[in-house]
């Protein structure tokens, strides 16, 4: 039965698995490091008796991923499983349990990215986010670059609408996440250029906000208006996610909400990176002592961004 188990709960993920606002990275070490470049700015032109102008790339900044093992295990005693079938029944309920513990915790480890966005320290220690080493928090109004003479740039959503809807960090609404989406658009690279994302983007925001995201992103009209104009987002290029992991019961806030460009997880233009060394896993043995069956569920993986410019976020707090 135990087998039977395994087996039944061994395809079992995180909700967010299947999501294109991450990229997935398989390493074979304890330590794993993204470091990018800036690349060139545009060519120039130069006349027939002119030399070509020389240029070179610059680093840009990096994350270094500490892989973490996590895991649990419970015990089935021989004699239980040989005199009490009832207990043995719950027993054995542990161990889809198990797998329910990993995928929760692996859930948790995922949306701390965000939920921490605002900060370059960790909430929790069980939960870490490995950050750029840039000095400053995910979502920051002042991103540098390493190349001379380049403006700070900000990830942090800012309206220029009216009331609640306006300033750094607006509360959400049609016109907020418009500016939203725009801003991560228009947003620079390391070397003051455009990034250049036009593809697919997905609005993020914990439950208590789904119903906003969708009524703002799914009807047929426009939301919260008297107008009869077509809704921009009923087109689809702009996606909803919710999840209960960014609510303030869980570390997060039923304010926040970000934008991330989706274009799919193997795209290196996502923020967010789930780093594993080992994929999660349930396994068995006796122990020879005892005679007891002893299972386990365990992984070893780190969670982290790697870039900041493919997302923008606000707190809703405005300012």
């Amino acid at each position: 039965k135990v087998n039977e188990i395994i087996d039944e709960t061994k395809d079992l993920a995180p909700s967010w698995m299947g999501l294109p606002i991450y990229k997935k990275v398989q390493t074979d070490s304890l330590i794993y490091r993204t470091e990018g470049v800036t690349g060139f700015g545009y060519v120039e032109e130069f006349d027939e008796n002119d030399s070509i102008k020389y240029d070179r790339t610059y680093p840009a900044y990096k994350t270094e991923y500490v892989i973490g093992q996590k895991g649990k295990g419970v015990s089935v005693s021989q004699l239980l499983m040989a005199t009490r079938p009832a207990e043995l029944e719950a027993k054995l309920d542990e161990v889809r349990q198990l797998r329910y513990a990993m995928d929760r915790t692996l859930e948790k480890n995922f949306w701390t990215v965000l939920n921490d966005g605002t900060s370059t320290s960790d909430t929790s220690s069980n939960f870490p986010t490995y950050r750029l080493d840039d000095a400053v928090p995910l979502f920051s109004a002042s991103h540098h670059s390493k190349v001379g003479g380049v403006a700070v740039r900000s990830n942090v959503i800012s309206g220029t609408g009216s009331g609640a809807y306006s300033g750094i960090n607006p509360t959400l609404n049609e016109t907020s996440l418009n500016e939203a989406v725009l801003q991560l658009q228009l947003m620079l690279n390391g070397r003051g250029l455009p990034i250049n994302y036009s593809g697919n983007v997905v609005l993020i925001v914990p439950a208590t906000l789904r119903k906003l995201a969708m009524e703002i992103t799914k009807s047929e009209l426009r939301s919260d208006t008297a107008n009869n104009d077509t809704n921009y987002y009923k087109g689809g290029f702009v996606d909803v996610i919710s999840t209960t992991y960014l609510d303030a019961t869980n570390g997060g806030s039923a304010t926040q909400w970000f934008v991330a460009a989706a274009p799919g997880m193997a795209d290196n233009a996502v923020a967010m990176r789930y780093v594993s060394l080992i994929d999660p896993k349930i396994e068995q043995d006796v122990d020879f002592d005892t005679k007891s069956i002893k299972i386990s569920v365990d992984g070893a993986c780190a969670f982290g961004y790697s870039n900041f410019e493919y997302i923008v976020g606000s707190t809703g707090l405005e300012a």
